[in-house]
């Protein structure tokens, strides 16, 4: 059963989400001004990394919180400074970083705790959603297209999320995972991988590339991409579930009201961001 006033939360945070994602698109397109998609990645990265800390800090693995934020604008902007040339640099050195950080630290296995803690939060967070900007640049000289390419993975993870929620809260019985996440249904999931598919078909009406591949000879690869990123989106989604349940809380902050925190909002996202651009750049070859 559908719950009207947080299904009303929803839906006005997701308003006023999509509304500041798509003008960030539309602006850095128009005006040739891509690293303002940094500042937008930036914005979801840094709380995210906050409520990361602070569900560590519940698993009693407290890391040090300004050596651990000060590497996300890192990440972030020395993917968008050199377009991800070199950004495996900065992250090989984020990592020997935050190992070296804790190698004194006693006794030795909450050091490395602490060490594996911020290797991973790093990897998870950050370098994660810079897939997002690899994504939005890989248009070449069409950024059109690649804005294109950057909305349609985020309709198919936000019709993902809708299509899962709707049709779970309606015809959901048969639970997926009762242990982790009890309100996940297998008819949940199964709506989630409809309206990914729709989704992507709505993002293609933006693009005359994607329409003529998407509503053409591309349409099974429109369906075979919907089915890995919603399993790549569910994947996330159960996985942070997990990280809850362990630092018992029910949300990882409150970031966007009838969403939870930040990191509720984006974890099926950081799954599905590397397998898209894997899909479409490697064995499609559609990114140029």
């Amino acid at each position: 059963m559908i719950n009207a006033a947080n299904l009303t939360r929803r839906l006005f945070s997701a308003i006023a989400a999509g509304t500041i994602v798509f003008s960030t698109l539309y602006l850095g397109t128009r005006f040739n001004v891509q690293w303002i998609v940094g500042i937008l990645i930036l914005v979801a990265a840094y709380p995210a990394g906050v409520e990361y800390i602070q569900l560590m800090k519940r698993l009693r693995i407290p890391i040090a919180a300004p050596e651990f934020l000060i590497w996300i604008p890192i990440l972030v902007f020395s993917t968008v400074i050199f377009n991800g040339r070199y950004s495996i640099v900065a992250l090989l050195l984020a990592i020997a970083y935050q190992v070296l950080r804790y190698l004194g630290s006693l006794p030795h296995r909450d050091g490395f705790l602490k060490a594996v803690a911020g290797v991973f939060g790093l990897l998870y967070i950050p370098w994660l959603l810079t897939f997002f900007y690899q994504i939005y640049i890989s248009g070449g000289d069409r950024p059109a297209v690649g804005a294109s390419n950057a909305l349609i993975i985020l309709l198919m993870v936000w019709g993902y999320d809708s299509g899962a929620y709707i049709i779970g809260s309606v015809f959901g019985k048969h639970q997926a995972f009762p242990n982790v996440s009890p309100k996940k249904t297998w008819e949940g999931i199964a709506g989630g991988f409809l309206f990914t598919i729709l989704g992507a078909l709505v993002g293609a009406t933006f693009s005359p590339v994607w329409r003529e591949f998407a509503f053409w000879q591309g349409f099974p690869h429109i369906v075979a991409s919907s089915f890995i990123v919603a399993g790549a989106a569910q994947l996330g989604d159960v996985f942070e579930s997990k990280l809850k349940r362990a630092a018992e809380v029910k949300d990882s902050g409150t970031f966007l009201p009838g969403h939870g925190g930040a990191l509720d909002r984006i974890d099926g996202l950081l799954f599905a961001l590397p397998v898209f651009f894997f899909y479409y750049n490697y064995i499609l070859h559609f990114f140029k």
